[in-house]
């Protein structure tokens, strides 16, 4: 069986930049937010289904390696891929290519299926093997890189999530996450690149829910790692590893 592959070209806006005139990470994971939406719509689950309620891929990992930020104006392709289905867990790759067919942003993905009334996790079916072309027996998962805890240097940034942070199922987007991430970075690292974002979300927020931004930041042989921690009072909500050239 041959897994599906959905392809859109997306041309990048001005609101979508960076200060450097060059696509935003956020953007970026815009991008695959919207194409993997594009394929649930192919495969025949269109806004009359996801609309209900009943069931929704709910988003676990993001482990994205851009080697070039797509520029103003710039067309891209972008490309979703399935790669594995198991119990409820579903993995993913997503891909950005230039106008010479050159990759410039790949990612890996974990999903997990659940009950949007029980929130609680569905074992994903036969028919939904079948629909994203997927053998049942193909279990293999993608691979992610560990994130380590730290200590906190006890300095922290302070945000209430706000009614534009929430996506369609009445929580936080998972963008939303990173653009937080985002405000906390350091002034110094302004003029560096993110090459790497690895992300891991643990527990959900909503509306005007207060959270706590906080990450550490060591110097490696060839770039600087970031360790990165959103909370919710004592919980955690997503810890986060980055890497800057």
């Amino acid at each position: 069986m041959k897994p599906i592959v959905t392809e859109e070209v997306y041309k990048v806006r001005y609101y979508e930049l960076k200060n450097d005139w060059k696509a935003s990470i956020s953007a970026i994971m815009d991008y695959f937010n919207d194409i993997v939406t594009l394929q649930t719509v192919e495969i025949g689950h269109g806004v009359e289904v996801m609309s209900k309620g009943e069931y929704a891929w709910l988003l676990l990992r993001w482990d994205i390696a851009v080697s070039r930020y797509p520029d103003f104006m710039e067309s891209v392709v972008v490309r979703t891929t399935p790669h594995s289905m198991d119990r409820f867990y579903a993995y993913r790759r997503f891909e950005i290519f230039d106008n010479s067919g050159q990759r410039i942003v790949e990612a890996n993905s974990q999903w997990i299926l659940i009950d949007q009334n029980r929130r609680r996790p569905v074992r994903i079916g036969e028919e939904l093997y079948r629909r994203y072309g997927i053998d049942e027996g193909f279990h293999r998962p993608l691979s992610f890189p560990k994130i380590s805890e730290f200590e906190s240097k006890g300095e922290m940034t302070t945000l209430r999530v706000r009614k534009s942070d929430l996506d369609t199922n009445g929580h936080s987007n998972n963008v939303s996450y990173v653009k937080w991430l985002m405000e906390a970075i350091p002034e110094e690292f302004d003029g560096k690149t993110l090459r790497r974002l690895t992300i891991e979300y643990r527990h959900e927020s909503r509306k005007e829910d207060e959270v706590l931004v906080d990450g550490v930041f060591r110097n490696k042989s060839s770039f600087v790692e970031g360790l990165h921690r959103i909370s919710k009072r004592e919980k955690l909500l997503t810890l986060a590893r980055t890497e800057w050239i």
